[in-house]
């Protein structure tokens, strides 16, 4: 039976201590990736139009010219 009174460590082994505290690491180091990739996205360059837009704006133009 556990007696509550008494306070028991959360890890028993200086292995187990290490091990908790390289998981947040490991978090941070993917979430810093995380922000960097969205970083990047947000200030590329938008303003080169993607390929089904530029064949959409030329049938546009041809349609209309017609």
């Amino acid at each position: 039976m556990h007696d509550f009174s008494k306070p028991q460590p959360h890890v028993a082994s200086k292995e187990e201590i290490t091990k908790k505290r390289r998981l947040p690491v490991y978090i941070l180091i993917i979430v810093g990736i995380f922000l960097i990739a969205l970083l990047v996205f947000m200030v590329a360059d938008h303003s080169a139009k993607p390929t089904a837009q530029v064949i959409m704006s030329h049938l546009q133009s041809v349609i209309l010219n017609a």
